[in-house]
């Protein structure tokens, strides 16, 4: 009898192990394996619905890949103590079980991108480790991806067992702003370097959420709705390194723009449909900067020529596809440039442009590919870094165009003071004529010729 029950719930399990996890057995024939410096396990678009009931057998770090497959929840994955990188993007899971990565405490990356998790259904208790001694141990992730899924907040433990985390993805969520909770759960990060937050609703950034965040270097804010440079910034000023602002609908750049960010080496200011002007010292506080891009800013026409301040160690600079028509010579040492595109902009050939290419590398202006201008002589298209000297005695057409816009704008002004006086005069003279003639009115329908004078001393009372 025992042995009939011992071999009934043998089959019960394998039934139910069988709905809950994939066959694992030949694994290597349905996914493709490859045993190189890591483990290898490519089970992409394989239809399941399920993880697997145990990983092939490995001594080495385990990448393993589920891409594009229906598993709607995620399951406890099987255990090894070997060192884990997973990848779960595009598998429609809606939920995770509750220490689902407890057995693969050395999960080191997860990938939960393009999913459908959402706010109530995550939680701290779905990342916990495995319980020793009363408690439960932290995984070892440092990566955690979980851009473009349906989160609009984070509980406030939900990073308790992941201490160790380096690097985290928000990309493409529902957040409108960071919640008092996403607060809280960001500031348990002490060891976060990377925070994408790209493609929300963000309108600014709460300091509270990123004052705790001592290691930060890098933090992506593009494709969100900031109308300014968010000034909580400063909070990340001695330690960031790398910050995008890109698709935006930040209008306007200026000498407090980033001020308190000295630290900052990349900055991403592309397609910023708002700006036109780039103002004095609007870099000038940023002394480390290497790599500036200013790229698809389709509506921006001008730079301040001091715009960055003295002593700037720029390297790299991108300018393409923006609509300015000029670019001073004065803006920067030049020379010190490794990469510079200035492709697709409305430049007119002048001085400036001449000496910026004489200062500029060789390996930069050998590029047959470059920026043009126009001719503001013929109107023809010339190549920029083949001007000649001969453009330094030419007229520009834009100054001159200039000198009648503001002589226009002068006359213009005139005119509307002196239409605004005339309206002025002309309204007291009426007024001063209406007031005369209600006055004039009243006084010819009065029912007296002549006013009765009444004098009290002179009233005698007889008896």
């Amino acid at each position: 009898m025992k042995k009939f029950i011992v071999i009934y719930t043998f089959l019960i399990c394998s039934i139910l192990a069988d709905e809950i996890y994939e066959n694992s057995k030949d694994i290597c024939e349905r996914c493709k394996c490859r045993d190189e410096d890591e483990f290898l396990l490519d089970c992409t678009d394989q239809g399941f619905k399920y993880i697997l009931a145990n990983w092939p057998a490995h001594n080495k770090t385990l990448v393993a890949t589920f891409s594009y497959n229906n598993i709607t929840t995620l399951e406890i994955l099987p255990p090894t103590n070997q060192t884990v990188r997973l990848v779960f993007d595009h598998c429609n899971i809606k939920y995770l079980d509750p220490g689902a990565f407890k057995e693969v405490k050395n999960v080191e990356f997860i990938d939960l991108s393009y999913n459908l998790l959402t706010t109530e259904e995550i939680d701290g208790e779905d990342f916990k480790g495995p319980y020793n001694k009363s408690v439960y141990c932290p995984i070892a992730v440092k990566h955690l991806n979980l851009a473009y899924n349906q989160i609009h907040s984070l509980p406030r433990k939900f990073f308790e067992s992941m201490p160790y985390l380096e690097e985290l993805n928000l990309a493409g969520n529902d957040f409108v702003t960071l919640d008092p909770n996403t607060q809280m759960a960001l500031a348990t990060l002490p060891n976060l370097r990377v925070l994408n937050l790209a493609s929300n609703d963000l309108t600014d950034l709460d300091g509270d959420a990123i004052k705790s965040l001592n290691k930060l270097v890098e933090l992506n804010l593009s494709s969100n709705h900031l109308d300014f440079v968010p000034e909580t910034l400063d909070y990340l000023g001695k330690h960031l390194k790398v910050l995008d602002l890109s698709d935006n609908f930040i209008f306007e750049l200026r000498d407090g723009s980033f001020l308190g960010v000295t630290s900052i080496t990349e900055l991403y200011l592309d397609d910023l449909p708002r700006l036109t002007t780039i103002y004095v010292d609007t870099f000038a506080n940023l002394p480390n900067l290497r790599k500036l891009s200013l790229r698809n800013n389709v509506n921006l026409m001008t730079i301040d020529r001091e715009a960055f301040g003295i002593n700037q160690t720029l390297e790299e600079l991108y300018l393409t596809n923006n609509s300015l028509a000029e670019l001073d010579y004065r803006l920067l040492p030049w020379s010190k440039l490794r990469v510079f595109e200035l492709k697709d902009n409305l430049l007119e050939c002048d001085c400036n442009l001449y000496n910026i290419s004489r200062d500029l590398d060789a390996s930069i202006t050998r590029e047959r590919d470059g920026p043009v201008c126009v001719d503001p002589r013929t109107d023809n298209i010339r190549e920029v870094y083949a001007l000649s000297q001969d453009i330094c005695g030419v007229k520009s057409k834009r100054n001159l165009i200039g000198h009648a816009i503001r002589h226009f704008e002068t006359l213009r002004v005139v005119l509307i003071t002196l239409s605004c006086m005339f309206t002025l005069a002309t309204f007291i003279a009426l007024t001063v004529a209406f007031l005369r003639y209600r006055r004039g009115t009243a006084f010819r329908s009065y029912n007296f010729t002549t006013q009765v004078q009444y004098n009290p001393l002179q009233t005698q009372f007889r008896i």
